[in-house]
């Protein structure tokens, strides 16, 4: 006799992990900006505000569930005390910038401290409505719990470029340096910055029209006593390269340094950890970091 236990067997989901990044318009944005908060708040406190909200699904999850109460003797509370300590947690990191969290006509100096705190809750509710951070609908329809939002739609463009802002050769008088690389032949590589990695990042080189000394980003190239050609590499450099075509940050670089002195680990081993823990953990079409790469950035960063 056969029994069948589908309900006990492993079940792959097929919903996202992550929800998408906030897609509002800016104008809907910039006028309930205007319209909630002071006229002199700076970008830098927007922005507080609204990875604060991005960056808390769960915290807004408990809190859009006091606002929809279902169990018999529940009460319905439209800023409850998640919301409110999530605003007392931006009024520690914000400090004199919550100021700017109020209109003048507010007046934020008559409030006391537990009113400064619920007005902010209000602000936070209303805004994560706007961006459309809550888990109900205007008609109060459970849609799904709000789950870890991507921030991949508002990942910067990274362009690997020479450090040095002027030429340093003396005779040359701090000219200017040029881009010699040309946009059909602008090399694409994978930037690994920490355990983050970008693919497809623009390797620019440039040149001084005076003296031809070639920049890159981590070395330069110029005409040495002889009349030949000379490559310094520089201890100023931001990326390494150690493949042909992936650079990677000091951070990584210094985790392979950290691991391999500390932990006596092998190349291998720390290749094997790195793509364990980072690599498959990401969206990429990049390769596996080999212990090639590893090995130079291990020595690049050891000299």
């Amino acid at each position: 006799m056969v029994i069948i236990m589908s309900g006990f067997l492993p079940v792959v989901s097929a919903n996202p992990e992550y929800n998408a990044f906030p897609d509002i318009t800016f104008k809907v944005f910039n006028d309930f900006i205007q319209g909630h908060f002071g006229s002199h708040i700076s970008l830098a406190t927007v922005l507080t505000l609204v990875f604060s909200l991005t960056s808390n699904p769960d915290l807004l999850n408990l809190h859009a569930h006091q606002q929809h109460p279902k169990a018999q003797g529940e009460i319905h509370q439209s800023n409850s005390g998640w919301i409110k300590a999530l605003a007392h947690a931006l009024e520690n990191r914000l400090e004199n910038a919550t100021d700017s969290l109020f209109r003048s006509e507010e007046v934020k100096s008559r409030l006391s401290d537990e009113q400064v705190t619920n007005s902010i809750g209000v602000k936070l509710d209303s805004l994560s409505k706007i961006l459309d951070l809550h888990p109900y609908t205007k008609r109060g329809v459970f849609r799904g719990q709000l789950k870890p939002i991507s921030d991949k739609d508002i990942e910067p463009v990274h362009v690997i470029c020479p450090v040095s802002v002027e030429c340093e050769t003396v005779k040359c008088q701090s000219h200017a340096i040029l881009k010699q690389t040309r946009e059909r032949d602008t090399p694409k590589a994978i930037l690994i910055k920490g355990t983050k990695i970008y693919e497809s990042v623009p390797v620019l080189a440039g040149q001084c029209p005076q003296c031809q000394t070639g920049y890159h980003a981590d070395h330069e190239c110029s005409h040495n006593a002889e009349n030949t050609w000379m490559k310094l590499y520089l201890n100023s450099a931001k990326y390494l390269k150690v493949g042909q075509n992936i650079w990677v940050d000091h951070t990584f670089s210094g985790a392979v340094l950290n691991g391999i002195y500390n932990f006596h680990a092998s190349v291998t081993a720390f290749a094997e950890f790195w793509n364990m823990s980072f690599w498959s953990t990401q969206w990429t079409n990049s390769r596996k970091v080999s212990c090639c790469q590893v090995w130079q950035a291990f020595i690049q960063e050891s000299v």
